[in-house]
C-alpha cells in the first residue's frame, strides 16, 4: 500500500515528466519552423544543380568510334572515326548550342532551333539539308533520331525496325530524350519515363518507367535514370554490369551510357564508372577530377572539366579518346548551358 508521502512524490514525477514532454514538444516545433525552410532551400537548390549539370552532358557527345564537343563561339571540334564524315577533322563551323553523336552519324542544334545533321545516313538518320523546326533538344542512336520540341512532343527519324523512331513522333509534355542502339527514352514533366522500341533486354519496357526522375541515358541495350535524390535507377541488359538491378547510389548529378558501359558524375566532380572495362573505358575506381560533363560511346568516354577542358579515355583505335589532348584543348570548349 502506497503512503500519502509515495502518492505526492508520484504526482509531483508525473507534473515533471510533463512539463519536460512539453517542453521538448515546444524545443522539437520550433526546430521544425526555424530549419524546416532551410532544409527544404537547400533540397530544393541541390535539385536544380543537378538538373542543371545533367543538361550539361549537350556540351559533349560520343558516338560509337566518334567525338564531339562544342567550343565556346559555337562551333563544334570533330575527333575520332570519319569513314562516313561523322567527325571531320576540321571541325563544323555555325552557331550551335547542343550536340550528340549516334552510331555513325552527327547532330546539332542551332540557336534557332533548326538541326544540323551530318555523316551515316543509310536509314535517313542524318538528312544532308539538316531537320528544320523549333527545337530544343536532340538525341542520336544506332542508326536514329529524336529531338524535342519547344511544347514537349517528339520528332523521330531514321531507322525504325524496332519502332525506335516512329515517323509520326511522338506526342506528350517531354522535357528530356535520349536514343540508345534500337530504343529511344523520354523524360516527362511528373518525372515519369516513356520508353519504345527494342526491349529485348527489357530496355524499354512499353509501360515505362515511373519514379520522380531528373536526367535519363540510354545505351546499346540498357538505360539509366538519375533520381532526383542523387541515385540512380537502372534496367535492361546487365551482361557486364553496366545496369544493376538495384540501381547505384550516390550524390549524382549527371549520368551517361555507352556500348556496355556507364558513367556518372558525383557533385563533387568526380567521375564514377561501371560496367564493361575492357578497353578502360569504365575504370572501377573511377576518374578523379573538376568534371561537370561526362559522355560514354561504344567503348571510350569522355568528360569535360569546369575549366574548359577535355578529358578522354578507354578505346583509341580511331583516335576518338586520345591520352594527348593538348592540342584537342588548345582552345577551351564550352561550360556554360544554353537553354531554349
Amino acid at each position: 500500500m502506497l503512503s500519502p508521502r509515495d502518492v505526492g512524490s508520484d504526482l509531483d514525477l508525473d507534473v515533471e515528466n510533463n512539463l519536460r514532454d512539453r517542453a521538448i514538444a515546444v524545443w522539437r516545433d520550433w526546430l521544425v519552423a526555424v530549419h524546416r525552410p532551410r532544409r527544404i532551400a537547400i533540397v530544393k537548390e541541390r535539385n536544380e544543380i543537378r538538373k542543371r549539370m545533367s543538361r550539361a552532358n549537350v556540351n559533349i557527345a560520343a558516338g560509337m568510334f566518334h567525338s564531339l564537343a562544342l567550343r565556346q563561339d559555337g562551333r563544334i571540334a570533330c575527333w575520332g572515326l570519319n569513314g562516313n564524315g561523322q567527325a571531320p577533322p576540321a571541325g563544323v563551323d555555325d552557331d550551335f548550342v547542343a550536340i550528340a553523336a549516334g552510331g555513325g552519324h552527327s547532330l546539332a542544334l542551332r540557336v534557332d532551333g533548326s538541326i544540323a545533321c551530318w555523316g551515316l545516313n543509310g536509314s535517313g538518320q542524318a538528312p544532308p539539308d539538316g531537320v528544320p523546326g523549333n527545337f530544343v533538344a536532340i538525341a542520336a542512336g544506332d542508326a536514329h533520331s529524336l529531338a524535342l520540341r519547344v511544347d514537349g512532343s517528339i520528332a523521330c527519324w531514321g531507322s525504325n525496325d524496332n519502332g525506335q523512331a516512329p515517323p509520326a513522333g511522338v506526342p506528350g509534355n517531354f522535357v528530356a530524350i535520349s536514343a540508345g542502339a534500337e530504343h529511344s527514352l523520354a523524360l516527362r514533366v511528373d518525372g515519369s519515363i516513356a520508353c519504345w522500341g527494342d526491349n529485348g533486354d527489357g530496355q524499354a519496357p512499353p509501360a515505362g518507367v515511373p519514379g520522380n526522375f531528373v536526367a535519363i541515358a540510354a545505351g546499346d541495350a540498357h538505360s539509366l535514370a538519375l533520381r532526383r535524390e542523387g541515385g540512380i535507377a537502372c534496367w535492361g541488359r546487365n551482361d557486364y554490369g553496366e545496369a544493376p538491378p538495384d540501381g547505384v547510389e550516390g550524390d549524382f548529378v549527371a549520368i551517361a551510357t555507352g556500348g556496355a558501359h556507364s558513367l556518372a558524375l558525383r557533385r563533387n566532380g568526380s567521375v564514377a564508372c561501371w560496367g564493361s572495362n575492357d578497353e578502360g573505358q569504365a575504370p572501377p575506381d573511377g576518374v578523379v577530377g573538376d568534371f561537370i560533363a561526362i559522355a560514354a560511346g561504344g567503348l571510350h568516354s569522355l568528360a569535360l572539366r569546369r575549366d574548359g577542358r577535355i578529358a578522354c579515355w578507354g578505346d583509341n583505335g580511331y583516335g576518338e579518346a586520345p591520352a594527348d589532348v593538348a592540342e584537342l584543348n588548345a582552345t577551351p570548349f564550352m561550360t556554360e548551358i544554353v537553354i531554349l
